[in-house]
Formats: C-alpha cells, structure tokens, sequence
C-alpha cells in the first residue's frame, strides 16, 4: 500500500488519485461527541481498488461519506485532509463538491430503496446524473441510460427505463444504483456494500464490470464491503476498520497469507466456506464496543485472544509498520505474533439425519402465483396485431411462481436459492398466505392453509413466522425495542410484565445485542444490528417454522457466522423448521439440509446439500456453484458467466427456461420441450433438464489452486 502522499495542489500528476490524512469525523449527542472516524490516513493510486473491511458500526461508511463531504448535523468533519487529484476536498465550496460528486467521484450506496427517489422512474434518476453533469440532449442521456442499464444487466432496458423502484426486485435497484454511478466514467468509485444484495452471478459480473472500467478508464475504486471473499477478488490492497480507527493496512497477498492484527485474523477465519462441512462455523465472541464508551486500552482487547495487561491499560496503540514496512497495524504486539495459521477447527463429522418418515411439517404443492401484467381499466389484456385483420386479445401474467412443490420436515431446514428476482421470496409469502396463491395447496401440520379463511390463518401466525430481508422497514421506527420483541409476546401469551421484560432482555442477548439495547429505537441501530432485532421478534413466539428471506444478507462476516450457529443452536434445542431463502450459496451450505435451485419461478434442482453441491449439477446450479467469491486470492475459480440476463416473466421463453443462457443447450429441444423434474443420482435428488446424468456430472470441482494474478485488471493491456 502507498504511503500518504506529500503532493500539495497542482501535483495531480505525481501523487497519488487519493490521499486521506489525519480524517477525524465526530458526531455531536447529548452525552458529548462520538468520533467515528479517528486519524484514518490512506491512499489510494490511479486504477487500483482498495478494499476496506469490518464489521457493522466499525466507521467504513462513515469514511466513504466523510470523503465526499456528505455527513449531516449533527455530524462533522473536524480534523484532516481528503486530497483528491491534488486538492483538498475539504476546502472546496459545497457548489463545487455538487459538480465533482457524480461526475468525478461517484458513490454507490448500500440500501437502494433509501437512495432511490419512488416518485421517479429509475430512468429519470440515471439521465438526471448524466444531464447534470454532461452537454448531451435529453434523448442522447435516454440512451446513454439505457445502455448504463444493460451494462449492469437489467433485463429489457428498454422497457423498464420507464418503470418506478419498487417495480424492481431488490437486487435489481442494487443494479440501478451501479448503473447511475458508472454512468458519467467517474475517476474514483466509492462503492459501499455494492454487491450485498446481489445474487452470485451478477455479484461476479458487477465485479467484472468493475475491474473493466479500471481496465478501460483507468478508475479508481474504494470497495468498502464485509465479504471478505469480494476483497480477495477484486482488490491490489486492504485496510481494516475497526471501533472509528483503521488496524491494519497492507497489500491483499500479504493481508491474507499472514495478517499482522488479531481482528484481521478473526474476520478471515469467519468466513464461510463452500467447499468445507463444519460442526459449527467459527465465530468472533463479543461485540463491537459503543463508541461512546470505548475500552481504556486497545478497543479491541476485550475480544482478542491475545491481550495482555498492557492492552488492555495503555491506551489504544497507533497504525505502525510492520516487519518491512509494507503493512501496518495498530497492535502492541503485531511484531511478536504468527497470525499466518488459520484457528479454524477441522471439518465436522457430518450432517444430522433428519427424520423424513412421517408427515412433514410444511407441504407446498403445485403452487403458482400470476400477477396481471397491466394496470387500469383492462389490466392484464393485451391485444396482438399479428396477422392482420382483427386484434387477438391475450391476457399477460408475471409468472412468479409456476408450478412450484416441496416439503419441510419437523426440525429441518430447506433452502431457497436463486438469482434476484427467480421467485425465491414471492414462494414464501403465497406459501405462507401474505399473498393469495393463483393456484396449488399449501399444508402446515396437514391443515390446508390454501382453504383457510383469514382469521383461521391468523391464529397459525404464532407457529409460522418470517423474518424479513429488509429489517429497516420491517421494524416500527416509532417503538423501542422492547417494545417490538415484547408485544409479540403479549399478543400471543407468551409472557407479560416482569417476565416479558426478562424474557426480551434474554433474547436480546441471545442475537448478541446488549439487554441495554431493548431501551432503543431501531434507528439507532446499524443495519446488521436492525437484522439480529428482527431474528429476536421472530423467535420471541417460540414458532414451529421460520420463514428467513435473506436474514444474513445485511451482516458483516464475523456476526453472519454468530447468527447462522445461533439458528442451527436454536433449531437443535426446540426442533424449529426453517424456510431459509438466500443468494448466498456459502449460508445456504452451512445452514440447509436440503435446497431447491429456482430459476425464472420453476425448480431446476432440488435435493440434499451433498447432492446438489456435488456432480451431476443442473447447468444454472453448476454456474452458480462457480460464481462464488472465495476469501483466498491463491485460489482460482474458473467460472461460468452466464450470458444475458433473467428473462421477463411476462413473456417467458418456450421450452427450457433456461434454455436462453444455458452453455450447454441442445438446441431445438430445449426451446420447445420443457423438461420434466426428474430424479437422478438416487431417488431424492431432482433435477430438471434435458442433459443425460453422464453429462450433468463432468465436471468434479470448481476451485483449482492457482498462482496469485501477477497481473491485477488495472494493469492489463
């Protein structure tokens, strides 16, 4: 990693594209100023990528704000220097930031259902950037919009330019903010959790895209991220954050193959693995410290297995150089430790056997869910000119869900994987009733859920309960904590007065938040915090199945582990079932004993976790399987970029609905012949496709060791 910069303004050209120093970020309570950002100094040269890594309430996205000058009151920046291109940013008017954001530094944002306007189509917020910011007309900065559009691969540019936020699923707005802030060829990229709701295959082409702007344009990025597997892939060097303070800063081979700070170390050993079983994943104890009560010594003494007296009495140690000089860390004893090896236990014994002969707890069987496709007096009717003479008239439907059937069994947990928008989520409200099926039986405890009224299904509320992906609208902004927790507990008599408080408070701690937290509002919570609250609501009714959709989507590494262990504990202990939707094919490995691979509202596999990450693989599985980020730049994943994107559901394609993507097809008999989900390898193992078990299983693994890259995207011709 460069060292800071000395280039005063006008040296653009000699020093580096960004050079932080000194930056210092305070923000102003009742109980006195809470810095989170303090002293962070990097940079950052032209065409590199720089990742900074840690945890939920750490300071990175108080950093990446802090760089553009978009902190609010009671926030400010009090100390330091943010150079950029020779200037010094935080010397510049607000007139003259608003002409440099968007245009010469672009940030992609974390949540883009809080970032994108509702009011305004998604193609009016593109072409609103590039006017702003570019001398073209209104219809060149349509089509510059669309173009933005199909770069980032959002299926029929052309006709979703004109269609709202909440017409997209969520991975696809993700896209949309990625398309805004490539759309004016920036110098410098912030991205902020830009990948977190992304599926794996479009996480790895919005990657790509990434290292191509570097490799064209020669753009910088900062990738502020939790995923540890994103940085191992895509950056030249890292920085790790932790409690407002940068720890550790080294180059990403030198980060990985022997970190210098025992955070560091405990981040990497939290990542979840693919290709590993174990009993139970390892995890990092305790909790980011408040920043407004920090430890007397090192902030992260009282989680590290290494502290001595000395840290934990003298004070928080500075970001020094290590052994040659190429890392720094903010250790007392970073020269004296060998944090090379890896404290992750040895692979598990094997999964638990789940009981599957008798009834199972939860039957969903043939379900469909069409919604009309139009809107206004004749909704859904479309009418064909085709042939001349008289219009045909044709009712369109979004085929969501079609034709859709599995089981889940007392004490077991089956997953629902897929890309953004397969119909992974909209299986699981119809299933569960927040949405009237269009067709098929749904059964909970043999009890047709499918014929029930309302109110008999509002009595099954206390047994089935969902967990939702985005905690922040899930949550009342208006009571506390304990309020939320406790009155489902109430509602249904679970407990009242001293006891509800006892039980909250435990439950509280259960999720690894404080009992303290109950007295807070959900605002005052970090997303991932928000998440554990919403895991605590859920539980609080001691249900029979828990419907998760994407319930670890929003966490950083180290407490994604905490959350998956304490649900696999839970379901230990009281026997809960699990409906665990997820695009993050590492959880779904740890957490599921079987899982169903959905593509375009049908099944195309379903089986037990050894046999559907094992040969024979359906093609979308196998390219799924290859599109995983791992956390080791010494690893190789040759992998299968599926061309195009996630046809319309409006107007599927004939035959295979893969068929349009898929490197294996058999021409004219996957366009016209649907495939039948058929057993294969045994007799609970299903996969629906037209290729011949011999060759759905060539291919054995997916990660070959491989030399680290010797030449990175930004340095390629």
């Amino acid at each position: 990693m460069s060292a800071p910069s000395t280039a005063t303004d006008g040296e653009a050209d000699d020093g580096p594209l960004l050079d932080v120093r000194g930056l210092r970020t305070e923000f102003r309570t009742e109980s006195g100023p809470i810095v989170a950002s303090n002293e962070v100094s990097f940079s950052l040269d032209r065409g590199e990528t720089m990742g900074l890594v840690g945890e939920s309430g750490a300071g990175k996205s108080v950093t990446a704000r802090s760089l553009m000058r978009l902190i609010d009151s009671p926030g400010e920046i009090t100390g330091g220097q943010v150079v950029f291109n020779g200037e010094d940013l935080l010397q510049k008017t607000e007139a003259e930031m608003r002409d440099i954001r968007g245009n010469r530094i672009a940030m992609i944002p974390q949540d883009p259902m809080s970032s994108l306007n509702p009011v305004m189509t998604v193609g009016e917020q593109i072409t609103e950037t590039i006017r702003r910011h570019q001398d073209v007309s209104k219809s060149e900065a349509r089509q510059l919009a669309v173009e933005s559009m199909d770069d980032v691969g959002i299926p029929d540019a052309e006709e979703r330019i004109d269609d709202y936020p909440h017409e997209f699923s969520g991975g696809m707005r993700q896209r949309v903010l990625v398309a805004i802030g490539f759309s004016c060829e920036p110098d410098l990229i912030i991205a902020d959790e830009p990948t977190t709701a992304l599926d794996v295959t479009t996480q790895a082409k919005i990657l790509d895209l990434l290292n191509e702007m570097q490799a064209r344009e020669g753009t910088a990025v900062l990738m502020i991220t939790h995923n540890l597997g994103v940085v191992a892939q895509t950056c030249d060097h890292v920085g790790v954050m932790y409690a407002g303070n940068l720890v550790e800063t080294a180059e990403l081979g030198d980060l990985f193959d022997r970190p210098r700070h025992p955070y560091t170390r405990s981040l990497i050993d939290s990542i979840p693995e693919v290709d590993t079983d174990y009993d139970e994943l390892p995890t990092l104890d305790g909790a980011m410290p408040d920043l407004g009560n920090l430890p007397s010594g090192c902030n992260f003494a009282p989680r590290c297995p290494h502290a001595t007296e000395a840290c934990r009495t003298g004070g928080d140690p500075s970001l020094d150089a290590v052994g040659d000089g190429s890392s720094r860390a903010a250790c007392l004893h970073a020269d004296d430790l060998d944090l090379s090896e890896s404290t992750v236990p040895e692979a598990g014994t094997g999964r638990r056997d789940i009981d599957r002969t008798g009834e199972p707890l939860f039957e969903v069987r043939n379900l469909k869910k069409y919604f009309d496709a139009g809107e206004g007096v004749f909704g859904n009717v479309h009418l064909s000119w085709e042939g001349g003479g008289l219009p045909t008239v044709e009712r369109r439907h979004v085929k969501a869900v079609d034709d859709v059937s599995f089981d889940v069994y007392p004490g077991e947990t089956v997953g629902l994987v897929g890309e953004s928008g397969c119909g992974k989520s909209t299986v699981a409200r119809t299933a569960l009733r927040l949405l009237e099926p269009t067709d098929g039986e749904v059964y909970f405890e043999g009890q047709p859920l499918h014929e029930l009224g309302s109110s008999e299904i509002r009595s099954l509320r206390r047994e089935m309960q969902m967990i939702f992906q985005d905690p922040q609208s899930s949550l009342n902004p208006r009571k506390t904590v304990g309020q939320i927790v406790g009155r489902a507990m109430e509602k249904h008599g679970i407990a009242t007065g001293e006891e509800k408080r006892e039980r909250v408070g435990d439950l509280l701690e259960r999720v690894g938040l404080s009992r303290a937290a109950a007295g807070k509002y959900p605002h005052e919570f970090s997303g991932g915090q928000q998440q554990r609250v919403a895991i605590a609501h859920a539980l609080a009714v001691e249900p029979k199945l828990i419907v998760c959709d994407e319930p670890v989507s929003a966490l950083d590494v180290s407490v994604q582990a905490q959350i998956l262990n304490l649900l696999n504990e839970i379901q230990e202990e009281e026997n809960i079932s699990f409906l665990f939707i997820s695009h993050n094919i590492g959880v779904i490995r740890h957490i599921c004993d079987r899982v169903a691979v959905m593509y375009l509202g049908k099944i195309a596999e379903f089986g037990s976790i050894e046999q559907v990450f094992s040969p024979p693989f359906h093609p979308y599985t196998e390219s799924l399987l290859s599109a995983v980020p791992h956390a080791n730049p010494d690893r190789e994943t040759d992998r299968i970029l599926l061309e195009g994107s996630v046809p319309s559901p409006i107007n599927p394609p004939s035959g295979c609905p893969f068929q349009t993507r898929c490197p294996k097809k058999i021409g004219d008999v996957c366009e016209q012949d649907l495939p039948e989900l058929e057993a294969v390898d045994g007799d609970d193992h299903y996969i629906s496709c037209h290729l011949s078990e011999a060759e759905m299983s060539q291919r054995d693994s997916f990660i070959t060791p491989s030399k680290r890259a010797e030449t990175r995207p930004a340095d390629s011709d």
